[in-house]
C-alpha cells in the first residue's frame, strides 16, 4: 500500500527542521572545543564568540595577593627598596610580572579584557600600589584576618588568611586566584568555562553539618588543583588526590560562604593551622563534606612544576623562580626571567624612561 503523500511531506519537513536546529546549536555553542585538543607547547585554548559574550556580561577577574611582610629580607624603608629597584622584594616583582603577563603579553595574556585584581594589605606602600595600578592592575586594600589559635608556620605566611577576602567581592561572578609566584606561559581565559567551575548544589548530608558552624550556602563553586607534594609526579597527574593547593583556584564570591569560613576559623582545633587558609579551605571543601572541591583541568596550573609539565601542555607553574632555590626547574626559571625582562622592557617603553 502506498504511503500518504502528506505523511511523507510532513516527515521530510520535520527531518529538515530538526537538522536545521541541530546545525544552529552547533554553530552557536560548539564552534571550537573548550579545552585544547592537544597538549603541545604553544597550543592556545580558544574562547568561542558565545563565551566572549558571556565574559562581557558576567563579570570575572584574575586575582592575586600581596602583603608587605611576605619577604622577611626586605629593606627597612620603602626608599631603600626603591633605590635598588625593589630587588629586595621578590613578591612585588613577581606581582608586576604576573600583571604584565595577564594584561599585556601577546603570548599569554587575556584576549577578553579581564580585570586583574591585587588584594593588598595596608602595609604595602603607596608607591608600590601606585606602580601596580599604573601597570593596569585593580588594587583592593584588604583588612587582615586573625585568629588567636592560628599561627603561620613560616613568617611570610602571616597574612595569608586575608586571601579569604576574595569571597567578599560579590560584584564578580567568578574569580580565578593565582599566587604571585606563578609563571604563566599561555592564555588562561578558558578556565572560567572549565566544567569544575559550574555552580554546585550544597549537599544535605546531616552527618557533615556541625552545630557550632555557621549555615552553609545553598549553592557554591570552588575548584582547584591537588597539591603534588614534590617534583616527582606524572603529567598528567593522578585524578584521585584529595588535598587541594591554594596557589591556584577558582571561586564564586559569597558572603554566606565567607561567614561560614569565619565561623570555622573561630573554632580552635577544627583544622590543622600550619598552612592557615589552605587547610581551612581543605576542611571546608573536604571531599567527604557537603561542599567538596572540584578538580580543574590539570593543565591550567601545576605546583612543584618541572620542564616536563611545561612540555606536556601546562599553562602556569607555581614556584618562586626569582630566588636561588636550587630545586627549581632551570628551564622554568629561565622562562620566568625572560618574562620579567619582557615586563620591564614593556614598561620602560610605555613610560618613556
Amino acid at each position: 500500500m502506498m504511503a500518504n503523500p502528506k505523511t511523507i511531506g510532513l516527515c521530510i519537513f520535520l527531518f529538515l527542521a530538526s537538522a536545521l536546529v541541530t546545525l544552529s546549536i552547533k554553530q552557536t555553542h560548539h564552534k571550537t572545543p573548550f579545552l585544547p585538543t592537544t597538549h603541545r607547547k604553544g597550543v592556545k585554548t580558544t574562547v568561542t564568540t558565545t563565551q566572549q559574550q558571556i565574559l562581557q556580561t558576567h563579570k570575572v577577574a584574575f586575582a592575586t595577593f600581596l602583603a608587605a611582610n611576605s619577604n622577611p629580607d626586605k629593606k627597612e624603608t620603602d626608599e631603600e627598596s626603591a633605590a635598588i629597584d625593589d630587588a629586595d622584594d621578590g613578591y612585588f616583582i613577581a606581582t608586576r610580572t604576573l600583571a604584565y603577563t595577564l594584561l599585556h603579553s601577546k603570548s599569554a595574556g587575556t584576549n577578553n579584557s579581564i580585570d586583574f585584581l591585587v588584594l593588598c594589605t595596608k602595609d604595602v606602600t603607596k608607591r608600590k600600589r601606585d606602580r601596580l595600578k599604573k601597570d593596569g592592575a585593580t588594587i583592593i586594600i584588604v583588612e587582615g584576618i586573625k585568629s588567636d589559635w592560628v599561627n603561620a608556620g613560616i613568617a611570610r605566611w602571616a597574612d595569608m588568611l586575608a586571601k579569604l577576602r576574595l569571597f567578599q567581592l560579590i560584584d564578580y561572578a567568578k574569580i580565578c586566584y593565582i599566587d604571585a609566584d606563578t609563571l604563566v606561559t599561555a592564555p588562561l581565559d578558558g578556565v572560567f568555562f572549565d566544567e569544575a567551575t559550574l555552580t554546585q548544589a550544597t549537599l544535605p548530608n546531616p552527618a557533615e553539618i556541625k552545630d557550632d558552624e555557621a549555615p552553609l550556602p545553598r549553592t557554591y563553586m570552588f575548584a582547584a588543583h591537588a597539591d603534588y607534594w614534590g617534583y616527582d609526579h606524572p603529567f598528567p597527574p593522578p585524578a584521585d588526590m584529595s588535598y587541594l593547593n591554594c596557589g591556584f583556584f577558582v571561586l564564586t564570591p559569597s558572603l554566606v560562604l565567607f561567614n561560614y569560613y569565619m565561623s570555622v576559623l573561630n573554632i580552635p582545633g577544627r583544622f590543622d593551622p600550619s598552612f592557615m587558609e589552605q587547610n581551612l579551605l581543605n576542611y571546608a571543601h573536604r571531599r567527604e563534606g557537603n561542599m567538596p572541591w572540584k578538580p580543574l583541568w590539570y593543565g591550567w596550573n601545576v605546583n612543584w612544576a618541572t620542564e616536563k609539565d611545561w612540555r606536556g601542555g601546562g599553562r602556569s607553574f607555581h614556584a618562586k623562580f626569582w630566588d636561588g632555590d636550587p630545586s627549581h626547574d632551570p628551564v622554568l626559571k629561565g622562562l620566568w626571567k625572560e618574562k620579567r625582562a619582557e615586563m620591564e622592557g614593556f614598561y620602560r617603553g610605555r613610560d618613556g624612561v
